[in-house]
C-alpha cells in the first residue's frame, strides 16, 4: 500500500520552501503527498525581493484540513506555517483525535522577512506535546525557551533537552549555516541520548527550503515505518545534498535542490554522527 503525507504549510512561490518543497520531497521519497496551503509568500522584485506573506482566511484553512483528512488515510502530518490561532487550535484538535504520527517545523522566521508569526505560547501548550519530532532551527528554538539566542553545540543541547521536557518525543535542534564552524551541526535528543550529526559545510549562504525539507524528508521516513533516529539520519543525508547542489536565483537566497542525492550527488558531502547518553 502506498504511504501518505499531508503537510499544512505555506506556499512560496520561488518553488524552493513551503509546500511545494515539501511535496518535492515526498515524491523523492515514493510518498503519495497532499497539502494543506495556510498562506501564499509572494516577492517584490523592486524592493529587493522582499517577501510578502498573505495569509488565507482561517475557515478556508480548516475545510481545506478537514477535507484531506477525510479522504485520505495518511500515515504522516506534518506542519510548517499553520496560519492563524484558530486554524492552529483545528490542527491540535485533529491531531489528538487522530493520533498520526506528527513533525512539527515550528516556523517563526521566514530568510529574508524576519519575525513572522508569535504563536510560540500556543505552539509550546498545544503542538509541542503533540509532536513525534519537532525541528526547530537555533532562532526559533531561542524564542522558544526563552533564550537570548543559542550560539553553541552545548547550548543546542540544552534547548533539546528543555524541548523535549514540554512533551515532544524527539527534538531536532538545526545548527546550519546559522552556527560558526565548518560543519553544519544538528542536535537530537529523544530523552535517552544526544546524538550530533555533522556535515561539512559546502556553502555558509543560507538556502531557502532547507528547513522544510529536512522536516519534509523526517516525516517521509516515518510515514515508510522507519525508526525515527533513522528518519533524522537519512533526511540529513538528502537535505545536505540539495544544500549543496543548491539552485541560484534572483533573490539573492539560493533554493535547494530537491533531488540532489539521487541524481547527482556531492561528493563532498559526508553525515558524522556521534552519541551519548543524557
Amino acid at each position: 500500500m502506498t504511504s501518505r503525507a499531508l503537510t499544512i504549510a505555506g506556499s512560496d512561490v520561488s518553488g524552493g520552501a513551503g509546500l511545494e518543497a515539501d511535496l518535492k520531497m515526498f515524491d523523492e521519497f515514493g510518498i503519495f503527498g497532499t497539502a494543506v496551503v495556510t498562506c501564499i509568500v509572494t516577492f517584490d522584485s523592486e524592493k529587493d525581493f522582499e517577501h510578502d506573506v498573505e495569509f488565507l482566511d482561517t475557515e478556508v484553512i480548516i475545510r481545506q484540513l478537514e477535507s484531506a483528512l477525510s479522504i485520505h488515510a495518511f500515515d504522516v502530518l506534518k506542519s510548517g506555517m499553520v496560519g492563524s490561532l484558530d486554524s492552529a487550535l483545528v490542527l491540535a484538535e485533529k491531531l489528538q483525535r487522530n493520533r498520526l504520527p506528527y513533525v512539527f517545523d515550528p516556523v517563526l522566521v521566514c530568510k529574508g522577512s524576519g519575525t513572522m508569526v508569535d504563536l510560540s505560547e500556543f505552539f509550546k501548550e498545544k503542538l509541542i506535546p503533540l509532536s513525534t519530532v519537532i525541528t526547530p532551527n537555533v532562532e526559533e528554538a531561542a524564542v522558544l525557551i526563552g533564550a537570548d539566542d543559542i550560539t553553541t553545540i552545548s547550548e543546542m543541547i540544552e534547548a533539546a533537552q528543555e524541548l523535549h521536557g514540554l512533551g515532544a518525543d524527539t527534538v531536532v535542534i538545526k545548527g546550519g549555516a546559522r552556527l560558526a564552524g565548518e560543519e553544519a551541526v544538528d542536535v537530537v535528543y529523544d530523552g535517552r541520548q544526544v546524538i550530533t550529526l555533522s556535515a561539512p559545510k559546502v556553502t555558509d549562504s543560507l538556502v531557502n527550503g532547507a528547513g522544510c525539507s529536512f522536516a519534509s524528508s523526517i516525516a517521509a521516513g516515518l510515514a515508510l515505518g522507519n525508526p525515527v533516529l533513522t528518519a533524522i539520519a537519512n533526511a540529513k543525508q538528502k537535505v545536505a545534498h540539495g544544500i549543496a547542489r543548491s539552485v541560484d536565483n534572483n533573490t539573492g537566497v539560493r533554493s535547494l535542490f530537491h533531488p540532489a542525492s539521487r541524481i547527482n550527488p556531492h561528493p563532498e558531502v559526508r553525515i558524522t554522527q556521534s552519541t551519548r547518553n543524557s
